[in-house]
């Protein structure tokens, strides 16, 4: 099994005239990790970062301001952080990380994005919900992370909005499991019952995103289940 390594990220909104934005940062496809996909800034947590606190979401805190700087050029108060999610690479992966997910609201004026052109290439700010059916076009691929951040917030309409409804989620921990039907992705969530043996086809409880890249397209499956949806139950 490949060591997991820690990492932060992330996932900022402001109101842009009236709409709710948040902050996509492409990869530079060179990248041997998420190469050529959008994401929120964000990276590894430092040694020295983590020598600094008691708890390594104290440190996951500061790295995840200061990727955020080096990335956009944007400064981001720790303190302000709020936690909601914490994902780890599925065990088949090559590369593993166990990423701590913050949101932080930033105000329009504080929001002129300068990208370090070196590990991302492109910047975009784009409404939550506009950025999940740009996705279905295939012109924003995306991990499933970002996808599930993502249609947490989808239906809030303003930055402060999205802050109140993530302070009330309760922060899970998420490790996925991945199996494939009909040339359809699968990633299985705790409490599916194909968890276990990640087995797709297994019968029961569901907790599971479907990623069907032929038709460019994804669902979201919750049913039966006794865990805690990864998207806070905000199907589309």
């Amino acid at each position: 099994m490949v060591a997991t390594k820690p990492a932060a990220t992330i996932l900022l909104g402001r109101d842009n005239d009236g709409i709710f934005e948040v902050l996509l940062l492409k990869r530079n496809k060179a990248l041997a990790f998420a190469g050529g996909l959008w994401v929120f800034p964000g990276g590894k947590i430092e040694a020295d970062e983590i020598a600094q606190f008691d708890k390594e979401l104290d440190a996951a805190k500061l790295a995840a301001s200061r990727e955020t700087k080096e990335e956009a050029n944007l400064s981001i108060d720790p303190k302000q952080l709020v936690f909601y999610r914490h994902w780890t690479t599925p065990v088949i992966e090559p590369r593993r990380f166990a990423t701590y997910f913050f949101y932080a609201k930033v105000d329009m004026e504080h929001t002129q994005v300068q990208i370090d052109d070196n590990e991302i290439k492109e910047h975009l700010w784009i409404n939550p919900a506009e950025a999940l059916q740009t996705f279905k076009t295939g012109k924003l691929a995306m991990l499933p992370p970002t996808l599930m951040s993502l249609q947490l917030i989808h239906k809030c309409k303003t930055a402060s909005e999205a802050e109140s409804h993530l302070k009330k989620e309760t922060p899970i921990f998420v490790l996925p499991v991945l199996d494939s039907i009909d040339g359809k992705m699968i990633c299985i969530y705790e409490g599916d019952a194909g968890y276990p043996n990640s087995d797709a086809s297994a019968e029961g409880p569901r907790h599971r995103l479907i990623l069907d890249f032929a038709n460019k397209d994804f669902r979201f499956e919750y049913k039966d289940c006794a865990v805690l949806p990864v998207n806070g139950g905000m199907h589309l």
